[in-house]
């Protein structure tokens, strides 16, 4: 998918993608350069595995999304003090992401933003993408502490109530899987058939009296997930499987806030909450149309 983009200029250009290079190391990664992100994109394979049916496997995917801030950005001071005094240091460099001699010394619990899913039959007739994140990542000090950050060789205080990191997941990582999206319907050259969305209760990282760190369940913060469905198969009807992951998709502890079905073109729904929070982006269905040729000068096999 990221090769056929590469090349063609207008698909780069008009989704704002100014990069992406893979990052070597154990699990499989790459940073992606948008035009107006907050900050550098990390997705990180997390796991895989596969579900059988009676007569066909779905293979799923579970991705970690990372934004490495920018500092002369907005939502730069929503991070941590820790994230922000490595993106200031010399672990990360010109390009604004982990420098390659350090990245093994920044902990994988920082950076974190959403949650990418993916699922594929195995006869690849059908895909399924969803993006899972919370409206503000928050993590509060219920007990005054000072805590100790050996890598920037300083020590904050925290006082009983402050908040240590509020970033807006939901409005940031979605922007990156907006892009995903257009760039799979590109690729494959299939609109979505279906989008749902849905709201649940989320939760924020606190340090108790106990002295410790624990996820609680918190009113004040939500969970946002947007679903969406491709139908890959030439077939008239593929209604089995594609009934079979909608129902995995939903989740009856959550609201659902947006639920449609599509035959042809984009056709929004206003004045939903998830239209301004997770807007459906007409080039979804209007890219599967596109048939762009090859901008580069020497042969390169595309057609």
């Amino acid at each position: 998918m990221l090769v056929k983009a590469s090349w063609v200029e207008k698909i780069r250009t008009d989704l704002g993608l100014e990069g992406v290079s893979q990052v070597w190391g154990e699990r499989p990664a790459w940073y992606f350069w948008i035009s107006d992100a907050p900050g550098v994109y990390l997705l990180e394979l997390a796991e895989t595995g596969t579900r059988q049916d009676e007569d066909f496997d779905l293979h799923e995917v579970t991705f970690f999304l990372k934004c490495y801030p920018f500092v002369d950005h907005r939502v730069f001071q929503s991070f941590s003090f820790e994230e922000q005094g490595l993106i200031r240091s010399k672990y990360f460099d010109h390009t604004n992401t982990p420098h390659f001699d350090y990245r093994e010394n920044i902990s994988p619990n920082l950076f974190n933003i959403a949650k990418i899913e993916c699922a594929f039959d195995g006869e690849e007739t059908m895909a399924a993408f969803t993006f899972e994140s919370l409206d503000t990542w928050r993590v509060v000090f219920q007990k005054s502490t000072t805590v100790n950050y050996p890598l920037l060789d300083k020590q904050k205080k925290f006082a009983t109530g402050e908040v240590d990191r509020r970033v807006p997941g939901t409005q940031i990582g979605y922007l990156f899987f907006d892009r995903l999206l257009s760039l799979f319907s590109f690729y494959s050259q299939k609109r979505p058939v279906r989008v749902l969305g849905f709201r649940s209760r989320g939760f924020e990282y606190v340090y108790g009296k106990s002295g410790t760190f624990a996820c609680v369940d918190s009113e004040r913060v939500k969970v946002y997930t947007t679903s969406v469905l491709y139908d890959l198969s030439d077939e008239i009807n593929n209604t089995k499987r594609l009934k079979y992951v909608e129902n995995k998709l939903k989740n009856e502890n959550e609201e659902t806030l947006y639920d449609n079905k599509f035959s042809g073109d984009h056709s929004g729904v206003e004045g939903n909450e998830i239209q301004h929070l997770m807007p459906l982006n007409h080039q979804w269905w209007s890219l599967a149309d596109e048939q762009f040729s090859c901008s580069l000068a020497s042969s390169c096999g595309c057609s």
